[in-house]
């Protein structure tokens, strides 16, 4: 059966809203990862198992990366209940806060990249026989590309709204094109040790892209 695009007459809210800003977690006892997030470690009986702050940090830097709670509760060795377990402590509400800013980083970042893979490349869909796979096609999203095409490029593709809002606060394409040179100008070379790099050792199909084969550290 074919989609139908819904076309959307009225102005609508979510056009003209801002984007999530990222709140400051810095507290008395604040701690800060790698991708920036500073935050207060949930307090846990264990101090050297369980849900230590080192942990804690480590699955906030992974979430802000890959955007996977499941992924990341693999990373630091705990099954996805333990983590909601210990979002639901009252003395949380700090690492709670991490995450949902981390999730926005990842949004922003890998998020962005596979809703792109996915709008032009599409999805792999497999057709089995007997077991055995007999056919395999990518089916692209025309409906994923102007949903992105819309917020991203506004004043061709976005609604009344969105337009007006481009008109009014500058078009994005061109704040893009500006920053552009001058962000490649300031681009420099990483020192191994402040970057280190994991060897792939297979492709990931289901991730399409490389993958270390690494077994999850134990609690």
């Amino acid at each position: 059966m074919a989609s139908r695009l819904k076309i959307v007459s009225e102005p609508a809210a979510a056009d003209t809203a801002p984007p999530p800003q990222l709140p400051d977690f810095q507290g008395p006892r604040g701690s800060t990862t790698s991708a920036g997030i500073g935050f207060t470690p949930a307090p846990t009986r264990k101090r050297h198992a369980g849900w230590t702050a080192e942990k804690q940090r480590t699955f906030i830097e992974r979430v802000a990366l890959t955007g996977n709670i499941g992924e990341a509760c693999a990373l630091v060795g705990f099954s996805s209940t333990s983590f909601y377990n210990l979002c639901a402590k009252p003395a949380a509400d700090s690492f709670v806060a991490a995450v949902n800013a981390a999730r926005i980083l990842a949004a922003s970042s890998r998020g962005a990249a596979i809703a792109w893979d996915r709008a032009i490349n599409g999805r792999v869909e497999r057709f089995y026989k007997d077991g055995e796979l007999v056919l395999e096609r990518r089916i692209p999203s025309d409906y994923l590309l102007t949903w992105l095409l819309a917020r991203l490029d506004p004043l061709s593709f976005g609604s009344p709204a969105a337009q007006a809002h481009a008109l009014a606060h500058g078009d994005p394409r061109e704040k893009a094109r500006k920053a552009l040179p001058g962000l490649l100008d300031s681009l420099t070379d990483v020192s191994p040790a402040e970057c280190p790099v994991d060897e792939g050792e297979y492709i990931d199909e289901r991730l399409g892209e490389m993958a270390d084969g690494k077994v999850a550290p134990e609690a």
